[in-house]
């Protein structure tokens, strides 16, 4: 008997942690959520052959999605579309730029100061170089590695 309760007890549990993900799936099915997103967001959409194009959105019809991307208009059939990932928030570009900058220009400085001697002439240059290349060359990589971080959310998934 104390076996059989047991036993719902954990069917109970597993049924009650699994329902969440279950409901979650089936939302991501709707193209109610695309028709929802307001003109002006951004928009990731990877399509059935592979192709990924990013966009603003424009319109959410029935049948097809318009989004913008710079001056031209794209429109993409809803049967072409595989997901759709809504990116939201501002790419923090300066804070990774500054990131970049403080870590490139300590390894530089440091490769600088492996070159450092006291014996030759200009000796002093390298590690003052190796600064200010790392710090460039830091900021130069923060600064493409941050444009890139926005909050993305998938929306929908072709059924």
């Amino acid at each position: 008997m104390k076996s059989k309760i047991i036993c719902l007890m954990i069917g109970a549990c597993l049924f009650v942690t699994q329902a969440p993900i279950v409901f979650a799936q089936t939302s991501l099915h709707s193209w109610a959520a695309v028709q929802a997103i307001a003109a002006d967001e951004r928009l990731t959409v990877k399509q059935k052959d592979g192709q990924t194009v990013e966009g603003k959105m424009i319109e959410a019809t029935d049948s097809n999605l318009a989004i913008s991307r710079g001056n031209k208009v794209v429109n993409i059939p809803r049967d072409s579309i595989q997901q759709i990932h809504h990116s939201t928030g501002k790419a923090a570009k300066g804070k990774w730029a500054a990131i970049g900058a403080g870590i490139g220009a300590g390894a530089g400085a440091g490769i600088g100061f492996t070159k450092y001697s006291s014996t030759r002439d200009d000796y002093e240059i390298y590690p003052v170089m190796g600064f200010i290349i790392g710090a460039g060359s830091g900021a130069v990589a923060g600064l493409a590695f941050g444009a890139s971080r926005r909050k993305r959310e998938l929306i929908y998934v072709a059924p």
